[in-house]
């Protein structure tokens, strides 16, 4: 009797922590990470640098360069303006100017539709006046946070001028990407490359590079150092193919 009690109390003593663990209820699953907050509506940054250029101009001077981008969704419009105009000895040496509009409809998570015009003048590249009109497909291929892919294709027209010549129209096709790499949420690596061929004529083809690295220095305030490349296969008669930009300088947003 006293041995098949003592066998009874030995069993619910090896069975008592198993039933209270199968009674303890399970630990609350870990809360899910706030979502990314949306991008502002309005952005608007503003780059002033040293830049020293080369190919049909050398000159070491200033450049202002400005983006303001709108957000209301699902579009997104940026214009672009950028100059750079410099003196030696009292003689104007560089006198380039880019300004640009875009408009871009998301049509689903990663693809949108786009449509762009671009106004260019770089005299010392034998170009008085360049409009550019395009449209086409963009596609996320990385999508972030860290990293960010776009490729697009296109097509549209250039109608150019050069600063001794007769105005050149023809139609083209148009490749391009960029791709941004994010340390932090203000400093970032970023490269665009853009590629333009006349559908008639592809050995008359555009090429636009563009480099560039962040850093912060303040929430509104940053340090940048960008390369441009354009070249021009068959450039103006008389001109080089290529012409560099490299700039240093500060990084407004806001």
């Amino acid at each position: 009797m006293h041995e098949r009690l003592w066998l009874l109390v030995l069993g619910a003593a090896i069975a008592a922590p198993a039933v209270a663990r199968s009674q303890t209820p399970a630990p609350a699953p870990a809360p899910a990470a706030a979502p990314a907050p949306p991008p502002p509506l309005v952005r608007t940054q503003i780059d002033l640098g040293f830049v020293s250029t080369s190919g049909n101009s050398s000159v070491r001077t200033l450049n202002v360069a400005e983006q303001l981008v709108v957000r209301p969704e699902p579009w997104k419009f940026t214009q672009t303006f950028s100059i750079v105009n410099g003196y030696t000895s009292g003689v104007e040496t560089v006198n380039t100017l880019i300004a640009g509009l875009r408009a871009d409809r998301a049509v689903s998570a990663r693809l949108r539709v786009y449509a762009l015009g671009d106004f260019t003048r770089n005299r010392f590249a034998g170009i008085a006046r360049r409009f550019e009109e395009a449209a086409g497909l963009a596609c996320g291929v990385l999508t972030g946070p860290t990293s960010v892919l776009d490729l697009e294709a296109g097509a549209g027209r250039i109608e150019q001028a050069g600063v001794a010549g007769p105005v050149q129209q023809f139609w083209t096709g148009r490749l391009a990407a960029h791709y941004k790499l994010n340390f932090t949420s203000r400093a970032f690596f970023e490269q665009k490359v853009e590629y333009l061929a006349d559908v008639e004529n592809p050995k008359n083809m555009l090429i636009n590079t563009e480099s560039a690295l962040a850093a912060p220095i303040s929430n509104n305030v940053g340090l940048k150092l960008g390369y441009v490349v354009h070249v021009a296969n068959q450039p103006q008669p008389g001109f080089k193919k290529a012409d560099t930009i490299l700039s240093a300088g500060l990084q407004l947003s806001f």
